[in-house]
C-alpha cells in the first residue's frame, strides 16, 4: 500500500499522492502538477504534527509579545492544500479556523488519505471549530462581513504567488475582514536579494500601505538571503517585538530569541505597489 502511487486529476492540476521518509518517518506527500502541495506523517502519534518549519511561524499569532491581553478566537486560512495547518491548529490551539479552499478534490482526498476527518472528529465533535469554504479566496474575503483575530494566506499555483491575493485592493479587504489590533501572515517564496526577491519587495511595499508595520522572517534562519525559500510576513498596526519562535523536529526543539526582522534588509527602492489593474488575468 505504502509503495502505490495515486493519481486523481482535478479541476486545478494533477493530484498525485505518493510516499517518502521525513526524519527517519514514513510520509504521504500531496503533490500538484508536479510541484510539493503539502504532506503528512502516516504514524499515527504524529499525524497532527508539522513537517514544514515555515507553518511554525503562522503560530507569530501566538507570541506572547503580541497576544498581551488580547486572544485569538477565530483565524481565517486562505489556502487549505491538504489542511496540514488547520488539522495541527485543532490539536494544539484553542479557538476556531475557517479554511478557503477553492479546490474541494483536495478536500476529499484530505479526508480520506491525510486524516482530516479522523482529527476533526476527536478535536471538533460539535462541529463548530472548524469549517470550509469552497471558493476562491478573492471571491471569499471580497464578500466576507465576520471579523477574524488572524489571518493566513498560503495560497500558490504550483510555487508562484497568487497576486491577486495581494494586491492593494485584497489587502484593503483583509484588513477590514481584521478586528482592531488583528494580525495577518502570509507566506511568500522567495529570496530576500537577488532574482527571485521582486514579489516579496512588491508585497511588503503593498501591505506598508495597509498597516503600520511589516515583519519579514525566513522559514530557516541559516539559508543565504540569494535563496529560494519560504519567507513569512507579518502585518501589524502596533510594533511587536516577537519573542520566541519555536521550530521542532521529531527528534529535537530549536529556539531562535529575537527574530531578526528581516524587512530592514530588503531594497524597496524598486518595489511597487500591487494593484488589481496590473495583475488581471493571474487568477
Amino acid at each position: 500500500m505504502y509503495n502505490d502511487k495515486i493519481e486523481i486529476e482535478s479541476p486545478y492540476g494533477h493530484i498525485t499522492i505518493s510516499y517518502g521518509r521525513h526524519d527517519k518517518h514514513r510520509v504521504r506527500v500531496l503533490d500538484i502538477d508536479g510541484g510539493m502541495e503539502s504532506a503528512t506523517y502516516i504514524e499515527e502519534e504524529l499525524q497532527n504534527e508539522l513537517l514544514f518549519e515555515y507553518m511554525y511561524l503562522f503560530d507569530l499569532m501566538f507570541d506572547e509579545n503580541y497576544l498581551e491581553d488580547r486572544q485569538i478566537n477565530d483565524v481565517l486560512l486562505i489556502g487549505g492544500g491538504a489542511f496540514h495547518y488547520p488539522k495541527y491548529f485543532l490539536v494544539h490551539h484553542q479557538g476556531n479556523i475557517d479554511v478557503v479552499e477553492i479546490n474541494k478534490v483536495l478536500y476529499d482526498i484530505s479526508n480520506k488519505y491525510f486524516y482530516l476527518e479522523e482529527t476533526v472528529n476527536k478535536f471538533d465533535k460539535n462541529k463548530n471549530r472548524f469549517h470550509c469554504y469552497f471558493e476562491n479566496g478573492r471571491d471569499y474575503i471580497n464578500r466576507n462581513k465576520k471579523k477574524y483575530d488572524a489571518i493566513l494566506s498560503d495560497v500558490f499555483i504550483g510555487e508562484n504567488l497568487v497576486l491577486e491575493l495581494h494586491s492593494l485592493e485584497a489587502i484593503k479587504r483583509i484588513k477590514e475582514s481584521l478586528n482592531p489590533q488583528g494580525i495577518y501572515i502570509t507566506n511568500i517564496i522567495g529570496s530576500l536579494s537577488g532574482k527571485y526577491s521582486q514579489n516579496i519587495k512588491n508585497v511588503v511595499k503593498t501591505l506598508k500601505q495597509c498597516f503600520k508595520y511589516t515583519y519579514v522572517f525566513k522559514a530557516q534562519e541559516k539559508n543565504e538571503h540569494q535563496k529560494r525559500q519560504n519567507l513569512i510576513v507579518v502585518a501589524v498596526d502596533q510594533e511587536v517585538h516577537f519573542n520566541i519562535v519555536s521550530y521542532h523536529n521529531i527528534n529535537q526543539k530549536r529556539y531562535h530569541q529575537g527574530m531578526i526582522n528581516h524587512v530592514d534588509d530588503l531594497d524597496l527602492s524598486n518595489a511597487h505597489v500591487l494593484l488589481d489593474e496590473d495583475i488581471k488575468g493571474t487568477r
